[in-house]
């Protein structure tokens, strides 16, 4: 019978041979650092062996969409790297996919692996170049806040893009093209559904204004015309990095700023639903 790391060396090794299913269309791989032996214990996989085989794996993936009906995607408890581990993404010209779910290891867990609060890859590693087929994309982070100092989504657009969900998503203090804020602008044309689940706005320093969630509602609201369902779930606040204990909830907004981010956030909705009377 064979040890569980065996086996897990032994699944690995036959789903690197995935592009010898080429009528499959849906994938979902699951990643954990930690798997339990015969004897009923836990056993952590050092970072190393568990970044590399979630490479290896992820490599299959893509390589295999050259050649596949693939449509659907699904990557679980990623570990972002540098983007340079990631180079076959952009080799990957035609993407055949229509839906990309990516959830990501929090910031928090990096940490415990690398010693640094605020290290983490950027999403922009694992998307596809822009293309006309994406249709869904999902970007979570559910067992914590995520944030990149070396987010790079400038380069994508995705014309044909009809929902997005965000869970956990930092908002950098300061908009730019490479940032989460621009990039949902970016698909204004064709956004029908926006999901936002505990996301929150970076305050990189005390001493300069915070980015506030009344300016990116009434931004958006602006500008997201063609929006038909905005749901906002959890607190959409703020955190600042605390070099301790990593991102933690930013305390000193004051209750005019707090009262105008609920407001705008209502009438952003509000504008939303008149819309789409309208067009009934």
């Amino acid at each position: 019978m064979l040890e569980a790391a065996e086996l897990e060396e032994t699944l690995t090794e036959a789903f690197c041979t995935i592009d010898a299913l080429p009528r499959l269309e849906c994938v979902t791989a699951s990643f954990w650092p930690s798997f339990t032996s015969q004897s009923g214990k836990e056993i952590r996989e050092s970072p190393f062996w568990f970044t590399n085989r979630q490479l290896t794996i992820i490599h299959a993936i893509y390589h295999s969409m050259k050649t596949s009906r693939m449509t659907s995607l699904s990557l679980n408890n990623v570990v972002m790297m540098p983007p340079s581990r990631y180079d076959f993404v952009s080799n990957l010209t035609n993407s055949p996919l229509s839906h990309l779910s990516l959830s990501v290891v929090p910031n928090a867990d990096i940490s415990a692996w690398s010693g640094s609060k605020d290290i983490n890859g950027s999403l922009g590693a694992l998307l596809p170049l822009s293309n006309p087929t994406l249709k869904s994309l999902e970007l979570r982070s559910p067992q914590g806040p995520y944030h990149s100092l070396d987010t790079q989504l400038s380069s994508f657009h995705y014309p044909s893009l009809e929902s997005l969900v965000l869970e956990n998503t930092i908002f950098d203090q300061t908009p730019s093209p490479n940032g989460v804020e621009e990039f949902v602008l970016r698909q204004k044309n064709t956004l029908r559904h926006l999901e936002l689940r505990s996301c929150a706005s970076y305050v990189a320093s005390p001493s300069v204004d915070a980015r506030l969630w009344s300016s990116i509602w009434q931004r958006w609201a602006a500008e997201l015309t063609s929006l038909k369902e905005l749901v906002v779930d959890g607190d959409s606040g703020y955190v600042v990095l605390d070099a301790d204990w990593g991102y933690v909830a930013y305390k000193l907004i004051s209750t005019i700023a707090a009262e105008s981010d609920l407001s705008s956030l209502r009438v952003f909705r509000d504008a939303i639903a008149s819309a789409c009377k309208v067009v009934a």
